[in-house]
This record gives structure tokens, sequence and C-alpha cells, in this order.
């Protein structure tokens, strides 16, 4: 970091901050002016006329522009935040973990649509929101990362409007701030640089996620205190809404705001380690682009108070995660969600990557595309690409760092095929254990699927607890099972081979570390044939013995005839065939919790209902070693591939001339 950024700005008539690295140091002289002189966060003038000028020239940003105003309007109509969430008693239940979003959406669209239209009804409704917000007595740090989006919340809603509030708004907002939100952080910060002095844990030495500990060495708890030091969305997420909040309050408490932007933005590096080496996300890919939106907001309101950003937007892995969030996104829309993601997630982190970084392909319209949840943000980051020539995507995407694999037969094709593979390592925070776990989609349907979030109010649910329950377990993935048991949470499996050829792309991954077994014993393939096959290959050659299950959930209705299985869903049919063993047949078992030895308190788990378990049970002993599993779906109803092919062959064979036409 710079000894010294040679750079002075004017924040007020009164007010002048000089820029030493890391500190923002304000002086200011003592007045009316000074004290309601509020930093623009992110929405500077010139932000605002370029959406406006934006506005003129582009249709489609039109559209946008409208959608955010009807937003706003149908907040005028709609109760306040804290009228929504109160009891009939007037208190907030469940210490803020109900707000969600719903803050940073409905004041940052609120304050835009003001800036933009001049309409003082949206000011005015702004302002309600703010002072209700900042009336509460407290903001309820027992739940830090509720507390943090209604930070965010505030201080930007705050920002935006600031110049239509009188001095007695400053001040109640202000210090609801201060009070609610930066001592809090503040002392964490204390707490967690106590550890760091003891030698608890290295600051920003987590290239890959971290564990959170279920206690500090005192035996305090949770996360809502050990995010600073973690890898996880938590520490991005709370970090951004504190260095906003320091932004917005820097010229009435300058120390205060010092200090936590230098606090703060060493801690974010915690967070921001999660996107290495290449931008793939291990809690999964909703939470991958909770952590990229907020890191993106945290960036621009550096840059638009300080002018520099302490290099956080080099961050190693951030400007690819706009690659790895399109590519594990199918063809349905759906986001191949494993561990604790869900199969949507707002998308608006891809507006600001793609114009931050200059990469327009992250902004290339694909079928059912999610629209955004934070119309503001969409505005503001939403820029005309330099690129006269945007290079096509590619069909095939590897992630080394995560073992993360997904091909599909077109982006545009809204019945395309799509296959996304996962092995790499298992232990991080949200994860489960799912090597070798796979979603499949065709016609526009999802056949394979991942059961995503569990239930997080179940006992010891973020602890090792979490994998005597299903959704977490092995047995509930779409991989291979022994005997019913988990794999070992500290394994990692490894992408051995990644091919992309005319009519095959495939990878081939190395699963037996996850299992305790020798390297190169437990093998799994998956390939896209043409544009309607896929194929699923392991190769099992370990010393063990017992029952082995080949898995895959499904919505779909399933009918079975020996080695044959049809499956229907949505006036549309995919088959799946066994092509090895040879007297091996499909069964159909119930994925209900309390139907499986994974029924640790199964009332409270999700019945997964309308879910089936599409598996192939096996009794393996030394005699039957080497052992091959292999199925192949096919969505156009035809079944063409029948040959089987050795894993070891399958590069070879792909580079044959005529590969894909396999009798």
């Amino acid at each position: 970091m710079d000894s010294v950024i040679a750079a002075v700005r004017k924040t007020s008539r009164r007010c002048a901050c000089l820029l030493y690295a890391p500190l923002l140091v304000c002086l200011c002289t003592v007045s009316a002016v000074s004290q309601t002189s509020v930093p623009k966060v992110i929405l500077t003038e010139e932000v605002v006329q370029r959406i406006e000028a934006q506005r003129s020239e582009d249709p489609v940003f039109a559209l946008k522009y409208r959608a955010l105003i009807a937003r706003a309007n149908a907040h005028l109509q709609s109760p306040t935040i804290v009228e929504l969430l109160q009891k009939e008693d007037g208190e907030i239940h469940q210490a803020f973990q109900g707000f969600g979003e719903r803050p940073v959406e409905r004041l940052t669209t609120l304050a835009l649509a003001w800036r933009l239209t001049g309409d003082n009804r949206y000011a005015e409704r702004t302002r309600t929101e703010l002072l209700q917000l900042s009336e509460l007595e407290t903001w309820n740090p027992e739940n830090f990362l509720g507390l943090s989006r209604v930070t965010l919340a505030v201080s930007l809603g705050y920002s935006w409007i600031s110049e239509t509030l009188d001095p007695q708004d400053h001040q109640a907002i202000r210090t609801a701030l201060v009070e609610n939100a930066l001592n809090e952080a503040d002392k964490i910060y204390d707490l967690d640089a106590l550890y760091f002095e003891n030698g608890w844990v290295a600051p920003q030495r987590w290239v890959y996620s971290a564990p959170v500990p279920k206690t500090l060495p005192d035996g305090t708890a949770t996360a809502d205190i050990t995010w600073p030091v973690a890898s996880f969305n938590w520490n991005v997420v709370c970090n951004t809404g504190m260095i906003a909040a320091a932004l917005v309050a820097s010229e009435a408490k300058p120390e205060l705001a010092n200090r936590i932007i230098e606090r703060a933005q060493q801690s974010i590096r915690n967070g921001f380690a999660m996107f290495a080496p290449d931008g793939a996300w291990s809690e999964g890919p909703m939470y991958g682009a909770l952590s990229a939106r907020d890191a993106a907001i945290l960036i621009d309101s550096l840059n638009s108070v300080l002018g520099h950003d302490f290099h956080l937007s080099k961050s190693v892995g951030l400007e690819r995660f706009g690659e790895y969030l399109t590519h594990v996104t199918g063809p349905t829309g759906m986001l191949f969600n494993y561990g604790d993601s869900d199969t949507s997630t707002d998308p608006v982190a891809l507006t600001w990557l793609a114009s931050h970084y200059n990469q327009p392909s992250y902004n290339l319209p694909t079928v059912n595309t999610t629209p955004s949840s934070h119309p503001a943000f969409e505005l503001i980051w939403q820029q005309i690409s330099e690129h006269e020539h945007i290079p096509p995507r590619k069909e095939a995407y590897w992630s080394g760092g995560l073992g993360l694999v997904t091909m599909r037969s077109s982006w545009n094709d809204p019945d395309a095929t799509f296959v996304g593979f996962k092995a790499g390592p298992l232990r991080s925070h949200h994860n489960n254990l799912d090597a070798g776990t796979f979603v499949l989609e065709a016609n526009n349907v999802r056949w394979a699927v991942d059961l995503g979030i569990g239930n997080y109010q179940l006992p010891g649910y973020f602890t090792d607890k979490r994998f005597d329950y299903y959704r977490t377990a092995t047995i509930g993935q779409n991989t291979l099972t022994f005997s019913e048991a988990n794999q070992i949470a500290t394994g990692r499996a490894q992408i051995e081979e990644f091919g992309q050829f005319p009519g095959f792309n495939f990878t081939i991954a190395d699963l037996s570390d996850v299992y305790g077994k020798t390297k190169g014993t437990i093998m799994r393939g998956i390939a896209l044939v043409g544009d309607r096959t896929v194929l699923i290959q392991d190769e099992i050659n370990s010393q063990l013995e017992g029952p082995v299950a080949w898995t895959m959930h499904t919505e779909a209705e399933v009918s079975i005839v020996g080695s044959n299985a049809t499956l229907i869903q949505d006036d549309h049919e995919l088959r799946a065939r066994i092509l090895s063993p040879p007297e091996a047949e499909f069964v159909l078992r119930s994925a209900n919790p309390c139907e499986t030895p994974y029924d640790s308190e199964c009332q409270l788990q999700n019945p997964n209902s309308g879910i089936k378990r599409l598996m192939v049970d096996l009794n393996i002993d030394a005699l039957d070693l080497p052992q091959t599993i292999t199925i192949v779906f096919e969505s156009d109803g035809q079944s063409t591939y029948k040959t089987l092919v050795p894993l070891s062959q399958w590069s070879l064979t792909a580079s044959l001339p005529n590969n894909s036409e396999r009798q």
C-alpha cells in the first residue's frame, strides 16, 4: 500500500479530507454546514447525469428506468419496513432476521427515483423509512448479518437524499448509524484483533475458505462475532455495511470512521480470498452472487468518496466471478445449486463486473434470464461497453480451484442439454458431502436436481452435525454411496481430465480421497455426447466390500423396466439406460429423510416432497473388481449410444474422426 496518496478532496465548503493511506483524515470546522454535509456514496452527480443520458439513447435501458419508477411507486403504497416487521406488541421479530434484502432494495429504489425525477414523494417516503429505522432502540447486534443489511440500506438512502433533510433528521440518522452499527462493529474488530495477537488465526492468509469455529477461545459462540476473521459470505456483507456507514458518517465522526474503514478494508481480504483462484465460490452460486454484489457496492463506495479502493478490485478471482456465475446457470435459468445454494439469485453483480472490468460477455442475454431484484444498482452499473466485438462464450467451463465443470449444447436454445458436475474440496461453510454430484437439464426441464438449502434451524446445522441430515449428507446427493456412509468432510476430489472435442465434451474426476481410498481407485466421468446424450461412468477398483449405490434425485415421474427408465416431466421425456454392469437394474426409493438412516430430527428436516431417488444397487466383493457403472441419458427418445469405453481412453477416442457417431 502506498505510504501517502497525494490528493485532496473537498467534501463541503467547510470540510476538506486529506487521503493518507490507509486512513482518511478529515479536518472540519464545526458548523451547521459541516454537520449536515454527507458524502455521496456511489450515486454521484456524474452517475445521475450518465443515467439520464443513457435513458434517452438506449431503449432497453429506458425500460429498466421505467421499472425502477414503477417499483418506487409500489413502495409508496405499501407499509414501511418497520411496520411490516412489527408484531402486535410492537417489537421487531427474530432480531432482524426477517429483513433480508428488503431495506437495501427499498431505500435505494426510492432514493434513486427522487434523484432522477425530483418528485418529493420519493424523498419524503425515504425520510420516513430512515427515521423509523433510526428510532429503533437497537439494530440487534446478536444477528450481525441482519444488522449489516439495515446499516447498508440506511447509509445509502441517507446519502442519496441527504440534502432534503433538516438538522434534526441528520442528527437522528447519524446517531443511529454510529451507536447501532459502527460502535458495535468496533467492539467486534477489537475482539478479533485480540485473537490475532494471541495467535488464534493469522489474518489475510487464507487462500481457500476456512471453517468458522464453533466457539472462540473464550467460549463465545457463532459467526456473529467471528465474521471479521472468517472466509465466507458474512465477511463481505458485514464489512460492506460498515464501510458504507463509516463513509457516510466520516464528516461527523472522522476518528471513528477512519478506524472502521482501516479495519474493514483489512478484514474483508479474508472474504475476498474466497474468489481465488478463478472466481468460483465454494458456498454455492447464490452466496457467491450475494458476496459479489456487496463487493461491488464496497468498491464503488470507496472509489466514490476516497478516490481509491485499497486495490480490492484487483483481488485474485473477482473479475472471473462473472464467468463462473454465467456458466453455472443452466438453460432453464436455474443455478447449479450445490451446498446451501438456491436455484435462483440476483444477477445484478454481473452488470457491475461487465462494466468495471469491461467484460461485456457477462451481460449477454441468455434464455430464462432472471431479472435483478435491485433495480437501482441495475441502472447505476449498466454502462455501454467499449467493445465493438464480443467473442462467443465457450460451451464448457472448468474451475480448477473448486473442481467444478459445466457443459452445454447451446447458449441460446431453451431446450439445450446442460450438465453441471462438482468434485473439489468438501470443507467450506455451507458445504455438503457431495463430491461427484451432478445436475442435468434438457428440453427446458431440470431432470437431475440438487436438493439445495436445508433447514438452518436444525440443531447443530452449522457444525459437523449438519451431516446427520439428509440434504447435507452424501446420501442426499447425486453421487455414489458405499454402505450409505458419508464421504470424509476433509477429503478433496480432483478433476483429472477436462476435454472439449467436437461432439464430445467430458470431465473425469478422482473421487478416491473423499471415500478414504487410494488415489485412482474410484473415478467418475461425465460426458456430453452430441447435443442430446449425457454419459455418466464410474469405475471402482478399491479394496472394499458391501453395498454400493448410484443415486440421482429427480422430480419427474419415473417408470422402470429393468435396466431402462423413462422420466416424464412437463410433457417432456428423458430416457435412462444402464450400459454396465449388464445385470444391474434401476430401483426407485423415497427421498423422505424419515425413511432413511439420516433421520435425525426428521420431522424438522425438509420432507423432499415430490422428489424421488432413481438408484442402482450393487453388492461388491473382491471378485467383482474392477467394477464399472455406466448410465446413459438421452432426451431425443433414440437409443444410439451403446459402446462402453474405459475412462482412460475417453480422450483418445474423442480425438478420433467421427467420434460423435457411436453405435
